[in-house]
């Protein structure tokens, strides 16, 4: 991924000093990944504490899983903001942080997911996710960053689980348009 800088280190070669041992590279790959992770994170769980503490959690599981990684299948990266959602979603559903799901129905919350944001360089701007209609992007929201089954996804935004594939469809093909743009 261009724009992520590893301080002179290609992703091949501080992925096998990881799998060495060496936990300088995992100083380098914190200081390359930290910034992003911590988007995804701070959208499933809101405390910002809490939050860091799961970005904790995510930088130990990639480097005591580091062994399991496989440059074949994903980037380091895209595989790093899997076991970060992954963690942060566990985190909520097993109450170890406040359930963020009351935050669906705070104005307050709203309006401040309702800022747009996209990831260019590592860096989060204000840009495409909330061109959405606020149902499609609710729907998204629900099911990739609350770890919500369709059924439960369905049920919060009050529709049948047919509706919420359509409105799903809807979104995707926005989201789709708007990238090509």
């Amino acid at each position: 991924m261009s724009g992520i800088d590893f301080e002179g280190e290609t992703e091949q070669s501080l992925v096998a000093a990881l799998r060495e041992g060496r936990q300088e590279m995992l100083g380098k790959l914190y200081d390359a990944y930290a910034q992003v992770m911590m988007g995804i994170i701070s959208r499933i769980v809101h405390d910002t504490e809490l939050a860091e503490q799961v970005l904790q959690e995510t930088f130990v599981a990639i480097w005591s899983r580091i062994g399991v990684y496989d440059a074949s299948k994903e980037r380091l990266l895209t595989w790093g903001l899997s076991i970060a959602r992954g963690i942060a979603l566990e985190a909520v559903k097993s109450q170890r942080y406040p359930n963020t799901s009351d935050s669906l129905n705070n104005p307050s919350t709203l309006s401040q997911q309702n800022k747009k944001v996209n990831l260019h360089n590592g860096q989060v701007k204000k840009q495409d996710l909330c061109t959405l209609a606020p149902k499609d992007r609710m729907a998204l929201e629900l099911l990739y960053l609350k770890g919500y089954t369709c059924e439960e996804a369905a049920g919060k935004l009050d529709m049948t689980v047919e509706e919420l594939k359509t409105v799903l469809k809807r979104a995707f093909k926005h989201l789709k348009a708007e990238r090509a743009a």
